[in-house]
């Protein structure tokens, strides 16, 4: 066999295998589309709701309620709260698409089920101004019993929807944003106590002053909308505060920025300083070492 049509052998068993193999794809993919059909219709849909514009969810003690407003998701009880947009729009989306994992045929009445008066109780309003309430009662298993509305029917759910129940305005708030400052763009910091100011713009104290900077981190927050009679109880106010200004130069848009920072007491602990950022409502406890860190330069010897 001369070398030529060992090539033309090796060449169509390659395009053979070629073909198999993408047939074999082709069956593979044909596959997961059919078990993945199959899989949605064999769920069973609790909500199918048509754009949610408000929902509230309680565990019988605390309740948390939100409003869609111009597309802008809020927080009824203090709408002046920056709420995380991503957060309320996933809770607002599972809501919506709550599945169960059985319904029962012929229930027995709720209130065997404990939904007469239900552990945890869901609410929403959709955009066509339909209402509904989920009503969760007795654990079964790892799962527990709910019904919708007055439907008198009765499923078993996933004890998933605990997960994005949060009653503390901690995962749910838009905090305050905190540049990205270092050592490359840092250009001027300028520390005001009791009227007087600091200036550091030489490069090895603005080297210094980076490192608390670039680790300071506004997430511990201490209260959520502050008010000018509260100021004064953390050092605050505008008599005792620190104001500490970094001047930067934007990584993104090259542009020289400024960052003012205002610093009050140390908590009880003495381990933190309370501070705020200017226009903000939130009041946040940070590491009195990073706030040394970054209104502070080591003094050395001549």
């Amino acid at each position: 066999m001369t070398g030529k049509r060992k090539l033309c052998i090796v060449l169509i068993l390659l395009a053979a295998l070629f073909a198999s193999n993408l047939a074999l794809e082709a069956w593979n993919q044909k596959q997961e589309e059919q078990e993945s059909a199959q899989e949605e219709k064999e769920k069973i849909y609790l909500t199918e709701a048509n754009g949610i514009t408000a929902f509230s969810y309680s565990d019988g003690s605390s309740e948390m309620s939100f409003t869609k407003n111009d597309d802008l998701w809020i927080y009824d009880s203090d709408v002046e709260i920056p709420m995380d947009q991503s957060v309320l729009s996933s809770t607002a989306e599972s809501i919506a698409n709550m599945t169960a994992v059985r319904k029962l045929e012929d229930p027995d009445e709720l209130k065997d089920y404990g939904l007469d008066d239900p552990l945890y109780t869901i609410r929403y309003t959709d955009s066509d101004g339909a209402e509904l309430v989920i009503s969760i009662g007795n654990g079964a298993g790892e799962n527990y019993y709910a019904t919708v509305g007055d439907t008198g029917e009765v499923y078993t759910v996933s004890s998933d929807f605990q997960n994005w129940m949060r009653f503390d305005l901690a995962g749910l708030v838009q905090y305050d944003t905190v540049p990205s400052i270092g050592s490359g763009n840092l250009k001027k910091v300028t520390i005001t106590q009791d009227g007087t100011d600091t200036v550091y713009k030489e490069d090895d104290d603005l080297a210094e002053l980076a490192g608390g900077w670039g680790t300071l981190s506004l997430t511990e927050c201490e209260n959520y909308h502050v008010t000018e009679d509260d100021l004064a109880k953390y050092g605050l106010d505008e008599e005792k505060r620190i104001t500490a200004k970094a001047k930067y130069k934007d990584n993104d848009s090259d542009e020289t920025k400024e960052f003012i920072l205002y610093v009050g007491n140390t908590d009880s602990s003495g381990d933190y300083r309370y501070v705020t950022v200017d226009d903000s409502i939130f009041v946040y406890k940070v590491s009195d070492s990073v706030i040394q860190n970054l209104m502070t330069v080591e003094e050395t010897e001549e």
